[in-house]
């Protein structure tokens, strides 16, 4: 089937649409031209649209679902002025990164995303320097799949916590033990892989209506909270920068709150993992990955906004370990309500949960496909019946439950392991970008592609690296100068709600989020 069947009365391929039935076939035909440009067979079903795909993002990105219960770290270390101020820069610095990964993506739309069996093999196998290829892709590849995994499991293990926590707003004596939480993780992990198992066919049109869903509680979230909530002055919001974690300059304390506002606008990339199964991969996940971020960020300013509102230390305090209960409590006066509240977060962050299972299953697939795993055979098969993964989907649930066991014994171990999960993700971020860079700068012209950052290419990949360089300098960097085993960076301190824990960390609420 070639495109000169389809150039209509204006003669160009962009009018394929005139043609009754065309457009379908032509994406169907591009799909297929881009998976044999890149030597890859196509085993699985591409249920996804543009709409399925861009409400998939939505809900992994959940942003302003995690302004609630994960940024209490941030506004600790520089106020509610200063996190307001290091968010909106944060979200403008790193649309850079999604727009760089939106372009590669679009040259190689594969299950292996930006940092996976073929994106990232892909420019560095052909544009890295000969010496490091080899290197390169295989650290990158191991890194990649390891930080979703462990996005999975941080995800489900949060909303394992928050389940527990929400027994204790209508029963405050109840004797939360660590092992309740595995319990419960272990429950909503094996939910998300019949979800992603049998379920898969309809997963597609179940992101659309779980993003409906988002809408609604987005809507009810902000009402309650404008309406019902006390709230502080225009002056003590705006104006209060802090250095909360005692850094020895009130700017830099500052911009270590960067880590928390960057873990609330992660995920749009996990579009890219997810190519294999989108019709017109190439143009649409690009779209999905930009229209998800810009929703995302912009629902999530105003969610910060209208938190900072109402935040108060005193919420940290909260015999349920998550501030925004307090908050919900306070502002309705009923435990119903602040219970009906929770559960809307609840069921957010286990669908997006959900979705990581979806992007870290199709990541372990891609990477098995390369032979980058032990019994990469067996990891790579797709069930001919259920057309997924099965077997890298059951990995991704035995990972999330036996990881979390660790947990019983060391909270401080657990979240160790799983605080890999951003400085991972940014490295391949950096050496994507920087491939991509240099073969601007070095080699031939990049391979024709229908989603292109054109002209401005070179200057916001450029920028992108080294924001993505900055970034992890702060991704790395202890929360607060005086180092111990509860500060020290297991990726920084900005993790989940500990004090129900072991004890090995004393009792400041911390929110954890599967990014």
């Amino acid at each position: 089937m070639e495109p000169e069947e389809y150039r209509g009365k204006n003669g160009v391929l962009d009018s394929v649409h005139e043609v009754p039935g065309a457009r379908g076939r032509y994406n169907n035909m591009m799909d297929r031209s881009d998976m044999n440009r890149l030597g890859k067979k196509q085993e699985l079903k591409r249920n996804f649209r543009l709409i399925s795909i861009f409400s998939f993002m939505c809900v992994v990105m959940s942003t302003w679902v995690f302004v609630i219960n994960a940024s209490t770290n941030g506004l600790a270390a520089g106020g509610t002025g200063g996190f307001i101020a290091v968010y909106i820069g944060s979200s403008f610095a790193y649309f850079t990164v999604v727009l760089s990964l939106a372009e590669i993506a679009s040259i190689a739309p594969t299950a292996g995303g930006q940092a996976g069996s073929v994106n990232l093999y892909h420019w560095t196998s052909e544009f890295a320097h000969p010496r490091v290829q080899k290197f390169t892709r295989y650290v990158a590849g191991w890194l990649l799949t390891l930080s979703w995994l462990c996005g999975v499991t941080s995800g489900m293990f949060l909303t394992g916590q928050m389940v527990q926590g929400a027994i204790l707003i209508t029963n405050e004596s109840f004797n939360a033990q660590p092992y309740q939480v595995w319990c419960l993780v272990f429950a909503f992990a094996a939910s998300g892989l019949f979800l992603n198992t049998v379920g898969a066919r309809y997963l597609a049109l179940m992101e659309v209506f779980v993003a409906i869903f988002l809408v609604l509680g987005y809507v009810v979230n902000i009402t309650v909270l404008w309406v019902m909530s006390s709230k502080y002055s225009t002056s003590e919001v705006f104006g209060s920068f802090d250095n909360g974690n005692g850094w020895s300059s009130t700017g830099f304390g500052i911009l270590t709150a960067q880590t928390s506002a960057l873990y609330l606008i992660l995920g749009s990339d996990g579009a890219a993992h997810m190519a294999e199964e989108t019709q017109d991969a190439s143009v649409n996940v690009p779209r999905g990955m930009i229209s998800s971020y810009l929703i995302g960020t912009t629902s999530g300013l105003v969610m910060v906004i209208t938190f900072c509102f109402c935040f108060t230390t005193n919420d940290l305090s909260s015999v349920t370990g998550f501030a925004f209960m307090e908050i919900y409590r306070n502002a309705t006066g009923s435990n119903g309500a602040t219970l009906a509240l929770t559960a809307i977060l609840i069921i957010l962050t286990f669908f997006s949960a959900t979705n990581f299972v979806a992007s870290a299953s199709r990541q372990l697939y891609a990477f098995a496909r390369d032979g980058g795993l032990p019994f990469s055979a067996q990891i790579a098969k797709v069930s001919a019946r259920l057309n997924v993964p099965v077997p890298a989907c059951i990995i991704a649930f035995a990972f999330v439950v036996l990881i979390s066991l660790i947990a019983l014994g060391s909270s401080v171990a657990f979240f160790a392991i799983i605080s890999l999960q951003l400085i991972a993700l940014f490295f391949t971020y950096i050496v994507a970008i920087g491939t991509l860079i240099y073969r601007r700068l070095r080699g031939p012209p990049l391979p024709e592609h229908r989603w292109s950052l054109g002209r401005a290419g070179l200057a916001i990949n450029v920028f992108a690296f080294l924001y993505g360089l900055f970034a992890l300098a702060f991704i790395v960097l202890p929360s607060t100068p005086t180092v111990t085993g509860a500060t020290m960076n297991w990726y920084v301190s900005w993790l989940g709600p500990l004090q129900a824990m072991d004890g090995e960390v004393e009792g400041k609420n911390h929110s954890v989020k599967h990014r």
